[in-house]
Parts: structure tokens; C-alpha cells; sequence
């Protein structure tokens, strides 16, 4: 157990997770493995795919088509997230099985694009059948049985770092988890110690955001009563004992819109979350941030658009998108050089700060 804590401390595992869809969750967190895996290579990083649409599996393992190929062999196979929830169910549900390690795939493998430090535990539509084992996990008789079944994401991980140990490389970890706050998203959350939260500037995205605070931290961040039901996953956490990740940056896309009022609300918006941000959370709840000095808490990136698209399709890094066309499905699509600049230059500023 003194392991498992020491090394807990030492990894850098990041959630990118708001209650709220559509935010570039899954963009961003490839694009930030990717990019600081490869400008980190004497690190191992690690990509938990821990949403039923398996988006981030089939970019890293070679894109729309190929990669989403592979991520189905893996999940014939039961070589996914969900395979080793079942498998956990099938044979060993209070202990780990042994073979937690196993479940991480080497990118490189199967996508040559991919730089040979990255990993990925494959994701599984199946993931959402796995709730229904995860609840029965929680209500069994066994000792500790919430926790047990809260922390089978965590299993995984402490495995995967025990494995790397002898080779003093350090790892770090990016979870991407759809906007649901399932029993699995609860998994996610008590796996990881650090928190990123993508954003828009919309009002949606803000009541996300609100919700995020509630359901994790049991906090209004607008002086709202907190009604019985976000409280339950904190005040479990706190009966088993388990330590709850800190915020550490809200990562805003900027849409833009050629509509003088839809620009006009776009930017109302961007400033309440800023306000939200400073003066709520850091003047008020600086205990759920990480310690980590940073001048700004909000980020903003620019949007992926057009790239986003080739990305998803060609399962390539950022860095090596070239100015050309790419066929999609048969339609010929430029990459912009100067949106590739744009793009590359936020997202290395945002890995600085990972």
C-alpha cells in the first residue's frame, strides 16, 4: 500500500471531463498525449479511453476506417476497458486479476504515426453495458464494495506504473471520459489527481461547469443549494477514504461566428467563465486547485475546424499535419498552413503547462 501512494503522488493523471458534451474533450485530449508524448520521450504516456464512443482508441490507433477496425479486434477480444470490467466481474471482483498491465496497447504498433512512448487502454461501446457490472460490484456484500468498484480504472493504472518502474521512466496519464457522470465517469474521476475542463463559451457549457463542482466537490459555485442528489458520490468518497483530484485548467475553444450578436454572446459568455474561474474558484475554493503556480487558470485554444476532421480521419499528429489535400471518404479537404501554426502554437503553450 506504501507503494501504491508514492507512486500516486509521483504520476501526473489528467481528467478532461466537463458535465457537459460538445466541448472538444476528445480533440483535445489527443492532441495533448500526442503532442506531449512526442516532445517528452524519455516519459511513457498513457491514454485511458474511458467513453463508450471510442473516439480518441481510433484516432491513436490509426484513424477513422483503420483504427476503428483495430478497436474492434480489441474488443472481440476482450482486450478493452470494458473487457477487463467483465473479466473482473467473471473471475476475481474484490482483487485484481494479475494481467492489468496487459490491457495497454504500445500506439506505434499499429499506428506508425504515433510516437513509440504512447499508450493507449482501448475504449468499448461496451462500456455502457459495464455500468450495470460496476453498480452490482458496488451493492455486493463483499468488504469495501463501493470502493472496489470505484476504483477499478485506479487498478489499472497502479499496474501499468509498477510495470514501468524498473525503468525509472516517469508516466503520465490522460483519461477521456464522455460528459455522463456514470458509475465509469466516477471511475475516471477518483483514477485521476488532476483536472482539465474543456469549455465553450455558451451557457451550456457554463452549467457544466457549475454541475462539475457539485458533483465532485459538493460545492456551489453560485451560491446555489445543493440538492441530495449530488451529494452522494462525494460523501462516498469521503466514507472510503479516497482523495478526490484538484482542477487545474479550464481549456477554452473559441468559435467563432461572422453574427454580430452571436460574437456579442460569445464573448458575454467568455467573460463569465472567467469570472466564474477567478473570482469564485481561486478567490473562494483554492483548495480544489492544484498547487501549481499558474498566471492564468483559463486558456484559451483555437479551433480545430477543418483539422480536427483530417486528424480524426488520418490518425496523425498536429506536428506532422502537412499544408495539403487529403482525401476523406473521397472528398478532397486542404490542411491550411496557417490554421496548422495557429493550432500548434496554443497547444504547445498548453503542453508547457501539463
Amino acid at each position: 500500500m506504501g507503494i501504491r501512494i508514492e507512486i500516486k503522488e509521483m504520476s501526473k493523471k489528467y481528467l478532461l471531463w466537463n458535465n457537459k458534451g460538445g466541448v472538444g474533450k476528445t480533440f483535445l485530449s489527443y492532441m495533448l498525449a500526442v503532442e506531449y508524448a512526442i516532445n517528452n520521450p524519455d516519459e511513457d504516456i498513457v491514454v485511458i479511453d474511458a467513453c463508450p464512443q471510442t473516439n480518441v482508441s481510433e484516432m491513436i490507433l490509426g484513424g477513422n476506417g483503420k483504427g476503428a477496425a483495430i478497436v474492434n479486434e480489441f474488443s472481440e477480444k476482450n482486450r478493452t476497458i470494458a473487457g477487463y470490467i467483465k473479466e473482473r466481474f467473471n473471475t476475481k471482483q474484490s482483487s485484481k486479476l494479475g494481467n492489468e498491465s496487459s490491457y495497454f496497447i504500445q500506439a506505434s504498433k499499429h499506428n506508425s504515426k504515433m510516437p513509440e512512448n504512447l499508450y493507449i487502454l482501448p475504449g468499448d461501446m461496451d462500456l455502457d453495458i459495464c455500468s450495470k457490472i460496476i453498480n452490482h460490484l458496488g451493492i455486493s456484500p463483499i468488504r469495501h464494495a463501493w470502493k472496489i468498484s470505484r476504483t477499478l480504472i485506479d487498478d489499472l493504472i497502479t499496474s501499468f506504473e509498477l510495470q514501468q518502474e524498473p525503468t525509472g521512466r516517469e508516466q503520465v496519464f490522460f483519461i477521456d471520459c464522455n460528459p455522463s457522470f456514470s458509475n465509469y465517469t466516477e471511475n475516471a474521476i477518483i483514477a485521476a489527481n488532476r483536472i482539465i475542463v474543456p469549455c465553450t463559451a455558451d451557457a451550456a457549457s457554463i452549467r457544466g461547469i457549475k454541475n462539475l463542482f457539485k458533483l465532485i466537490f459538493n460545492i456551489s459555485i453560485d451560491n446555489q443549494t445543493i440538492s441530495d442528489e449530488f451529494e452522494d458520490f462525494y460523501q462516498d468518497t469521503q466514507k472510503s477514504g479516497l482523495e478526490l483530484p484538484k482542477i487545474h485548467l479550464f481549456v477554452q475553444n473559441r468559435s467563432r461566428s461572422n453574427t454580430r450578436d452571436v460574437a456579442q454572446a460569445f464573448q458575454s459568455h467568455a467573460e463569465e467563465i472567467n469570472r466564474l474561474v477567478q473570482e469564485e474558484v481561486v478567490q473562494k475554493y483554492k483548495g480544489v486547485l492544484t498547487d501549481k503556480y499558474l498566471d492564468e487558470r483559463v486558456i484559451n485554444i483555437k479551433d480545430g475546424n477543418t483539422l480536427a476532421s483530417i486528424i480524426n480521419h488520418e490518425g496523425c499528429p498536429l506536428s506532422s499535419l502537412q499544408s495539403k489535400r487529403y482525401s476523406i471518404y473521397g472528398k478532397s479537404t486542404q490542411a491550411n498552413q496557417k490554421q496548422i501554426n495557429a493550432l500548434q502554437s496554443d497547444i504547445n503553450d498548453l503542453v508547457r503547462l501539463i
